[in-house]
């Protein structure tokens, strides 16, 4: 296994600035002299319907919505295909969100991607992302759903867990979210997303609780059911039916440790006052074993998380993705020795 000349823990704890990851690091020519990833706390919702007007002003909230709590230094928007405007240009000189979303047809793709680096092709820990079908595919019903990705500093949720955590069920609630996530991850550059696919995939292999994989390829395969689940985990009312109601829920969480936070469609299930990184020298965390093993049965069977590299560097793919996906699961007959592990791990109770 390939070593790094630093802790990334240690670091994150420290020194977040720090954790500014060269680009193409890992990859067979090496370091590159930009940004190519940033760890941040991360939320990812899906949900349908982006293409609809009810839909687009939802979206718009949450955009400003975000921008009024989180304050981000946003440098650059993306957008791919657009029916109008350029695919690159400077944040401060874009129009606002709602003014293009406004302006556009039902048949358009929706994808706008705010970023925070410097330089266009750089990483920063400030992103909001949304992808949507246009109403031409949405009506087909087996391409996916639609997506939404917001990263804020690591020190924001140390300094504002709550702001977050109510952030995040402020969009699924109006999203109507189907299925959701929250915790660590990546921010990888937008322009470059491939070439630092493998400092990810290194990532996630020393630290379980880091996501992985991009929103439009989570998207394709989120109508298929929830791809994880994290410190904040979002389940729509008809995957709850699934597993036996938010009783089930309640009866199997213990509410000292599990607080689930109602966004009318479904529920935000917040595993303990914090994210956890979960690394892999350590033993897993009943925080996210317990969540992972009671909605075992509604995850995705496939997902795609990586592309696959030509110079055969470390992606998640094939096997290593499905791996990624069970990282979490164990033998049912280890519940409850996970279920008294809660015993040593962080309480909500203690940080209300």
């Amino acid at each position: 296994m390939t070593e790094l000349p630093f802790d990334p823990l240690e670091l994150m704890r420290n020194s977040p600035s720090s954790m500014n990851v060269p680009g193409g690091l890992l990859t067979k020519k090496g370091a590159q002299p930009y940004v190519g990833c940033v760890p941040a706390i991360v939320g990812t919702l899906f949900f349908s319907g982006a293409h609809l007007s009810e839909v687009h002003d939802a979206i718009a909230a949450c955009f400003d919505s975000y921008q009024l709590k989180v304050k981000p230094e946003f440098t650059w928007l993306f957008r791919e295909d657009p029916p109008e405007g350029p695919s690159k240009q400077l944040f401060a000189k874009a129009k606002g969100l709602d003014a293009m979303l406004a302006a556009m047809d039902e048949d358009d793709g929706l994808s706008f991607h705010y970023t925070s680096g410097e330089q266009a092709h750089d990483a920063g820990p400030w992103e909001f992302q949304v992808t949507g079908l246009p109403a031409w595919q949405a009506s087909m019903g087996d391409w996916g759903l639609c997506g939404l990705r917001f990263a804020v500093p690591l020190l924001f949720v140390e300094e504002q867990p709550s702001t977050f955590v109510n952030l995040f069920v402020e969009f699924a609630r109006r999203l109507h979210a189907v299925h959701g996530y929250a915790g660590y991850g990546l921010v990888l550059s937008a322009l470059r997303d491939t070439e630092n696919q493998a400092f990810e995939a290194f990532l996630t292999s020393k630290l379980r609780g880091f996501d992985a994989g991009n929103l439009i390829a989570g998207a394709a395969n989120a109508h298929q059911g929830i791809k994880t689940v994290g410190w904040l985990t979002a389940i729509s009312h008809g995957y709850l039916e699934k597993i036996g109601h938010e009783s089930t829920l309640r009866s199997e969480l213990p509410m000292d440790w599990f607080r689930l936070h109602d966004y009318g469609d479904g529920v935000v299930i917040q595993a303990g006052p914090w994210p956890e990184p979960a690394p892999a020298d350590a033993s897993l965390p009943a925080l996210l074993v317990l969540p992972n093993m009671l909605l075992q049965s509604i995850r995705t069977k496939e997902i795609g998380l990586h592309y696959a590299s030509a110079n055969s560097e470390s992606r998640l793919i094939g096997w290593a993705a499905t791996q990624w996906l069970q990282r979490f699961d164990v033998p049912v007959e280890q519940l409850m020795a996970f279920k008294a592990k809660l015993l040593d791990e962080p309480k909500l109770t203690a940080h209300r």
